[in-house]
């Protein structure tokens, strides 16, 4: 993968299917009521989300991994967004068996309290990860995912476009390509419970 490339250009250039499913609204609840609307799906293409219609997915995969008792990954585009979050985060890590944080920190000494047996935090500050809002976790059926891309509006942050899927072929290289960006190895497969 080249420095420049965009994550999610790359991801769709490995699998024509995201390039040709028609787009969703992801936020029409009748049809996206629960996480296993999302996940029964198999994949959902969208353009142009706001921010907040992305929260409730977040959170729903979020929840999942803690009531289930799954890894996660989520990543965060800025230090400042995580910081955010970072109470929720630190309660959600004591009750999931591991977690990858993922975030811009630009910070050196940004170091977030965590369970260190159950967390790590990476930074992704310099490489093309920087704009994306991955959050992923697994289920009884394998692996499934938000994968977005800060695509801007009025102002950074405004607006994503992105898939949501159950895919196993789609979401294990989108893990994948963390790994390459990041040099890490992130393996959901692998996690003492």
């Amino acid at each position: 993968m080249q420095v420049n490339e965009k994550f999610l250009d790359s991801i769709y250039q490995e699998f024509d299917v995201l390039q040709t499913t028609e787009k969703t609204d992801i936020t029409d609840q009748n049809k996206f009521a629960t996480l296993d609307d999302h996940i029964k799906a198999k994949l959902i293409m969208f353009d142009n989300v706001k921010r907040p219609n992305l929260y409730r997915l977040s959170k729903l995969i979020e929840d999942h991994a803690q009531r289930a008792y799954e890894p996660l990954i989520a990543t965060f585009e800025t230090e400042h967004l995580y910081k955010y979050v970072e109470k929720h985060y630190l309660e959600l890590m004591k009750n999931i068996p591991k977690t990858w944080v993922i975030g811009g920190f630009d910070n050196p000494f940004f170091a977030p309290e965590t369970p260190p047996d159950k967390a790590e935090i990476l930074t992704c500050a310099g490489t093309n990860l920087q704009n994306m809002w991955i959050v992923i976790s697994k289920g009884s059926d394998g692996l499934f995912g938000l994968v977005a891309e800060d695509i801007g509006g009025v102002e950074k942050g405004d607006h994503f476009r992105g898939f949501f899927t159950s895919k196993q072929d789609i979401i294990k290289t989108v893990i994948q390509k963390i790994n390459q960006s990041l040099m890490t190895h992130i393996d959901f497969f692998n996690v003492e419970k």
